[in-house]
């Protein structure tokens, strides 16, 4: 051995902004996420709606997106945060 360490075995430090395998997101979070996706794809599908009764006027998915955009920024400041942490 030469004592060089192998440069591919370098686990990024802390404080390189790069995320760790213990920096997972909340499992609520993303479940929240996903439902307000789900939201807004069916305030779009029913935008567009061939059953005029079935249609939705562009508040609705305008607030539809909206909430996904909330639930995102949520996300991202849950994954920034440790769970526990200040």
């Amino acid at each position: 051995m030469t004592g060089r360490t192998n440069a591919r075995r370098k686990q990024p430090s802390p404080s390189s902004g790069a995320p760790s395998q213990n920096d997972s997101p909340p499992a609520d979070a993303v479940a929240e996420v996903v439902t307000r996706f789900e939201a807004y794809a069916r305030a779009r599908a029913a935008r567009d709606s061939l059953l005029p009764g079935a249609r939705t006027g562009p508040w609705h998915e305008q607030h539809a997106f909206d909430d996904l955009q909330a639930a995102v920024a949520r996300l991202r400041d849950g994954v920034r945060r440790p769970a526990g942490g200040a």
